[in-house]
């Protein structure tokens, strides 16, 4: 009985989403000066470790750590190659007209 009495003596409460600032308020232009240093950051040791700059799609140029080595697509395996997923199907991309393909192999030492 005693809960009949609690439903009706109280409004029903209609589930609202909470949304709270937990942080302040968010500055988003500095948020995205540091996102693009950090990408930059990150960027900048990419091409140190690997000798490559990925912006351009090309080796560095000059003696590095990595001597490149231009393969045919065709000479490794499929996964290896650009795909796109079309729902539960992967299906190979056709080859970009660019002629950098390109495997690596290390001059000094194995990378871990």
């Amino acid at each position: 009985m005693e809960r009949l009495v609690a439903r009706g003596t109280f409004p029903v409460l209609v589930r609202t989403s909470a949304c709270r600032s937990l942080f302040g308020p968010v500055d988003h232009e500095e948020l995205s000066r540091e996102l693009q240093a950090r990408l930059a950051e990150l960027n900048a040791e990419d091409q140190n470790r690997w000798d490559y700059d990925f912006q351009q799609d090309m080796p560095l140029r000059g003696p590095g750590r990595l001597q490149w080595t231009e393969v045919d697509s065709d000479s490794v395996p499929a996964f290896y190659r650009e795909t796109v997923q079309v729902g539960r199907c992967r299906l190979l991309l056709a080859p970009r007209p660019v002629a950098v393909a390109v495997a690596v192999s290390p001059i000094a030492q194995c990378l871990p």
